[in-house]
Order: structure tokens, then C-alpha cells, then sequence
């Protein structure tokens, strides 16, 4: 990690590491099949690798107890921590510096020596002296500037040629066509660019060309060129425009972060988004240079798939135009131009803002800036829950208030009223009393008037009777006169059809069923014929 200038986790991440303790690989097989370690790294570290586990294995067979490649006596910071699980680390990692400083052996040294001895005794077919010098040429990736003098784009790959300046040296150069997609750099004869890559040899041909994963523009001026026109091709698509943005949800609670482990930006980010236990999904990722965007872009990806998310993050501290490269490539502003969720960005420029920031939903400049605005409806429901809070607390002080001088109001009043029922009640009591006497005297005289008209009573009584029955006999007199059945006796019938009586001839029809009531029966009949 220290002779490539790259953070650890780029050269092996500790998962990985921790795979190469447990499972021991002695053979290339063996090596690959740990996840995380293919022929790219194989090439790079893998003979490396294999030499570290080797001499473990045999130095534990020894004595499990011996710290590894210490003299004796000697103190360090592996000292007494040897042991079958104890992974020494790669021996190119520790610089000549370090190796002295701990008093360790140059252990790249011995490797070195090792191998070139058994180089010396083998002979190898042409194949596979190319496939040794491609596992060492891919140890040497690095950055070269040139100028543009070729360019030949097929399906799958684009080929190019580089020349130097100063002496028109040229090298070969190829990319993959989705790399060169996603880097986002027209090639064209003449312009100067930076490039990514190793060298590899094309076996077929012997051919020496340097595999690009990378293509940069070079120099201030170019970028701003560059950054100008696709920040102008994105606005005619309509790309940044105000009606494609999304606000944020009321009170989110899942957050997406994309950003690097390793920078200060994730702390500022974390520290301010307060105590509200939000849930974090963390995709780490490099954030400085326009290598980047490869992380950049998988990470987008990855967080499309995953749902629930409330918003995504994106965060890093501030730097030049050339840092922020990756935050200005067309790949990466289309891809989270596609996200269903509110985007935040907190990348900061001095100058220019960059074109993912454009494209997001809510752009700040700071990653402390972002955590505020995920924060601030929490803030602004808990600002309204601590007014809302003390309005209750006051309304309940102020209705317990009214109640307690309400109910001492009611108290008075009816201690007032109690009086007075009681005032009444003891006049009552005075006026029963009073009563109580004239009713005495009222019940002697109401007896001396019932004795004295009891006699009267008995004699208008039987007047009464009498007078009755002869009214009841008038009455049975005027009946009996009006009865219909003595009409009938006296030789008079009743004749009636459908129900009705009869009483006009005008009721008759011709054959019409009639029914003719006498006193001692009923007479059906049939009319025969009708004279008016």
C-alpha cells in the first residue's frame, strides 16, 4: 500500500485477509478461489501471497511458538505473536525505512533472491516467459500524459497511440469500451490526455500495449473546457432543470451514504445528523480523482436496488477541479439522474459547482451542510413538539386555574343557598306547625258538615235514581219505536244488493242478484225486470 500510495483496504481488504489465515492457500488455485483475489491480483500480489503463507507454515511446523523472523532477543512489534493464524504482512508493504526502524529482515529480499534462483534453473516455452512478464508488468500500473496521434474505435475495444513531447516517443494504448465510455473523454488526434493503465504484451504478436482503464483530460484549462461543454449538453437535455427535483420526505428515516471510510467527511456527516436514529446504508467508496467514478458508479447501482430508502447521500470534502473529476462524468450524472429517490449532494468547489451536484436534488456544499438538511424536519418536529409541549402544560395551568376559582365560585354559592334552603326550612316547619293546627279545626268542621249532609246526600241520591230510570224508559221507548226489525213485523222488508241498500230503482240492473230481508228471514232473488 505504501509503494503504490493507495489506501490498505485497495491492496487487500481484511476480509481477505483474514480468508488467506483460515484457508492457507499453497497454489495458485488455491489463491484465486478466495473471493476477492482473481488473476489481476494474482499478478500483482499473488507469488508474494503464497512465499508469506509458505514460510508461515513451515515456521509453525518448527515451533508454533517462535515469533516470526525475529532474531533473538529482539523486541518488536510481532514479538510473541506468533502463531498458526499470524499473517506477516506482505513483504512489499513494509518500506526499507520500516524494515529497520523494527528490526525486521528485508523480506522482499530474500523473495527476490528465491525466485531468481529458481528462474535461473527453469526453461521456460514463450508463452510462458510472456505470461511471467505480464504477471510482473501488471505490478507496474501508473498515470502517463501524451498526446493524442491515433485512434481507432472497434465494438469492444478502443485503440490509441500516445507520443511524448519532448522526443515523439510513442506507446500503444487500448480501453475497454464500456471504461471508455464511462471515463466520458472524446479521443481526437491532438488533444492531450492523462491515462490510467499497466503494460501488457499481446501474446500472439509479442506486441507491447498499455491496457487504459482511465482517460483524464490534462490541464486546468481543458478540464473547464470539458466541464463546460457536458454541463451545457446535460442542460439542453434537461437534466438540471428545477421541475425535475424531488423534495425531500416529511421525517426520513432510512438514508443511503455514499462517500470514502477513510475521509473526514463521513464523521462531519454522522456527528451532525443528531440523535434521531436514523438507519444508515453505507456503500464506501473513493471520492478523489476521476478514477473514482468506477466506485462511484457501482455504488449508485447498487443503492437503485435496495429498497425503502428515503433519500441518498453523496459526500466528500471540498478540492480542485481536477479532484472532483469524477463528480463531473456523464456516466455518473445519468446515473443518479435515474434514481426513484431524493438525492443529496454535499461536494464542495470553490469555483464551480460540480455537474452530480447540478443533478441532485438538493445541493449543499458541505457534508455537515447535508446532514442538516436530512435533520431539519426532525429539528422542526421536535421544535413544534417542545411548543406544543409547553402550550399544553400552560393550557393546563390555566384550566386548573379557572377550575380550582370555579369550584371555590360553586362552594361559596352553595354554602350561600344551603343557608337559605335552610332558613326556608325551619319557616316551613313554623308554617307546618301553623297549618297543622287549622287542620284540626278544618277535619272537626269537614266531620260536623259530613254528618249533617248525610242525610241529604242519601235523599238526592234516590231523587237521582228515579229520575234515571224514567229517562231509560223514554229512551227504550224511542228505541223500540226506531227498531228496523219492528218494521219488518209490521209487514215491511229490507232490500239490499252488493252490500248496499236499496232505495232507488236506478240501483237495479236487469238479472241482478238481490237480497230481501223480512222479520223472520232472508229472501234471495234475481230482477227480472226494472219499471220506473
Amino acid at each position: 500500500a505504501k509503494r503504490e500510495m493507495v489506501e490498505i483496504f485497495r491492496v487487500l481488504p481484511n476480509r481477505v485477509v483474514e480468508d488467506v489465515a483460515r484457508m492457507e492457500p499453497k497454489t495458485r488455485e488455491d489463491l484465486t478461489n478466495i473471493k476477492g483475489i482473481k488473476d489481476k491480483k494474482y499478478y500483482k500480489y499473488g507469488k508474494e501471497i503464497l512465499d508469506i503463507v509458505k514460510e508461515s507454515l513451515v515456521n509453525n511446523k518448527i515451533d508454533d511458538r517462535q515469533p516470526f523472523f525475529l532474531p533473538t532477543g529482539q523486541t518488536g512489534p510481532l514479538a510473541g505473536q506468533a502463531g498458526k493464524n499470524t499473517i506477516l504482512p506482505s513483504a512489499q508493504s513494509v518500506s526499507r525505512e520500516d524494515d529497520s526502524a523494527a528490526g525486521l529482515p528485508r523480506l522482499h529480499q530474500l523473495a527476490d533472491s528465491r525466485n531468481d534462483n529458481i528462474q535461473k534453473e527453469k526453461i521456460y516455452s514463450v508463452s510462458e516467459f510472456l505470461d511471467h512478464l505480464n504477471e510482473k508488468l501488471m505490478t507496474e500500473e501508473a498515470r502517463l500524459k501524451g498526446e493524442i496521434t491515433s485512434v481507432e474505435e472497434r465494438e469492444k475495444v478502443v485503440y490509441f497511440s500516445l507520443k511524448d513531447e519532448k522526443d515523439n516517443s510513442v506507446i500503444n494504448c487500448l480501453i475497454f469500451r464500456y471504461q471508455y465510455e464511462i471515463s466520458g473523454v472524446k479521443l481526437e488526434i491532438g488533444n492531450e490526455i492523462i491515462v490510467n493503465g499497466y503494460p501488457e504484451i499481446y501474446k500472439p504478436y509479442g506486441k507491447l500495449s498499455l491496457k487504459t482503464s482511465l482517460i483524464e483530460v490534462a490541464g486546468e484549462g481543458a478540464l473547464k473546457k470539458a466541464y463546460d461543454e457536458l454541463r451545457n449538453k446535460l442542460e439542453k437535455e434537461g437534466l438540471f432543470a428545477f421541475e425535475r427535483k424531488r423534495s425531500l420526505s416529511e421525517l426520513p428515516e432510512t438514508i443511503g451514504l455514499i462517500t470514502s471510510s477513510q475521509g473526514a467527511a463521513i464523521g462531519d456527516f454522522t456527528t451532525n445528523l443528531g440523535s434521531y436514529g436514523f438507519k444508515i446504508k453505507f456503500i464506501d467508496s473513493s471520492v478523489e480523482g476521476k478514477q473514482a467514478v468506477f466506485d462511484l458508479i457501482k455504488a449508485v447501482k447498487q443503492f437503485k436496488k435496495i429498497k425503502g430508502l428515503d433519500a441518498l447521500v453523496i459526500i466528500r470534502g471540498g478540492g480542485s477541479l481536477e479532484s472532483l473529476q469524477a463528480f463531473n462524468n456523464e456516466a455518473l450524472v445519468r446515473e443518479v439522474a435515474n434514481l426513484n429517490i431524493p438525492v443529496i449532494c454535499g461536494i464542495g468547489h470553490e469555483k464551480d459547482i460540480s455537474l452530480v451536484s447540478l443533478v441532485c436534488d438538493i445541493a449543499v456544499s458541505t457534508p455537515t451542510a447535508a446532514a442538516r438538511v436530512i435533520r431539519e424536519s426532525w429539528d422542526k418536529a421536535l421544535e413544534k413538539l417542545n411548543r406544543n409541549e409547553s402550550i399544553l402544560v400552560n393550557s393546563f395551568e390555566k384550566y386548573l386555574y379557572e377550575s380550582k376559582y370555579g369550584i371555590e365560585r360553586i362552594s361559596f354559592s352553595l354554602s350561600s343557598k344551603f343557608e337559605n334552603i335552610l332558613q326556608k326550612f325551619i319557616d316551613a316547619e313554623n308554617n307546618f306547625l301553623k297549618i297543622v293546627g287549622n287542620i284540626n279545626y278544618a277535619i272537626d268542621s269537614a266531620r260536623r258538615a259530613v254528618d249533617n249532609s248525610a242525610s241529604l246526600i242519601f235523599s238526592n241520591y234516590s231523587q237521582k235514581i228515579t229520575d234515571l230510570k224514567n229517562k231509560i224508559s223514554l229512551f227504550e221507548k224511542a228505541i223500540n219505536a226506531s227498531d228496523p226489525e219492528r218494521q219488518l213485523k209490521l209487514g215491511y222488508s229490507i232490500v239490499s244488493s252488493k252490500g248496499s241498500i236499496i232505495r232507488s230503482v236506478k240501483q237495479f240492473k236487469k238479472w241482478d242478484i238481490v237480497n230481501i230481508k223480512v222479520s223472520d228471514g232472508e229472501i234471495e232473488a234475481e230482477v227480472r225486470d226494472v219499471k220506473k
